[in-house]
């Protein structure tokens, strides 16, 4: 299959992010290439120019997305997680996944314990810097219908949420929130997490509730973050372990 255009279309990363968060264990980057029509060199150029990271990094992305879901679902060896999505070597994914999520995999566990009996309050967690931006908050309709939920809005250096953010705050509430840039960390990521929201749905979202603003912000600005679950824009798993941060 050859492609003729030099843009990935909206149909071709939609089949191309539906295929890999089917089967990204067993997948490389050269397969999702093949599979959009590309060379593995040029889809990368594409499939990062639209999400902000590598198809590589996506994939690996979406495979400790997954080992979030079966730490937290059940009791299996942290080395039987590691074999089920894709890594041959205990160590090589456990150092993976802290670098990604921000904790350790046994520690994952131990904070969904935390969470359970004591959800995160508002805290921030923010860098002084003498510019700011203003980002004001737009929910979908009814997101609020069974009270304010908890808005994480913090500080990334991909346009990504990988590892722990650099800055940010947790409010509930609130329609806007201030917040001093952050040297190397200039993406701004959004997260909300209903009132009633369980262990599982705050630290590994089935249908995360994530907002982004598109460029990267290195001065005063005011800005909205469009909440939303549809968009493929959306389409990178919410990996950061917020209530790790929370230490009130």
């Amino acid at each position: 299959m050859t492609a003729t255009t030099s843009r990935l279309t909206e149909d071709a990363l939609a089949s191309v992010v539906d295929l890999a968060r089917e089967q990204a264990p067993s997948l490389q980057v050269s397969d999702l290439a093949d599979h959009a029509g590309y060379s593995p060199f040029h889809f990368s150029r594409m499939f990062s120019a639209r999400l902000g990271i590598g198809p590589g990094q996506y994939l690996i992305a979406l495979r400790i997305a997954r080992a979030k879901d079966l730490l937290l679902a059940d009791e299996d060896p942290v080395i039987d997680v590691a074999c089920a999505v894709g890594f041959d070597s205990l160590s090589s994914f456990s150092r993976r996944f802290r670098s990604t999520v921000g904790v350790a995999p046994g520690q994952l566990r131990r904070l969904a314990q935390t969470v359970a009996d004591r959800p995160p309050r508002p805290f921030a967690l923010l860098r002084p810097h003498p510019v700011g931006v203003r980002a004001s908050l737009v929910l979908p309709e009814g997101a609020d219908r069974r009270g304010d939920p908890s808005i994480w809005v913090g500080w990334y250096p991909w346009p990504a949420p990988i590892g722990l953010p650099a800055s940010g705050v947790l409010v509930t509430g609130v329609d806007h929130v201030d917040l001093p840039l952050c040297e190397g960390a200039p993406f701004l990521l959004g997260y909300a997490v209903p009132p009633s929201a369980d262990p599982q749905d705050m630290l590994a979202p089935r249908a995360p509730m994530v907002a982004a603003h598109p460029r990267p912000l290195t001065g005063p600005a005011e800005v909205t973050l469009h909440f939303g679950t549809s968009t493929l824009d959306g389409a990178m798993p919410m990996l950061s372990a917020l209530p790790s941060l929370c230490r009130a």
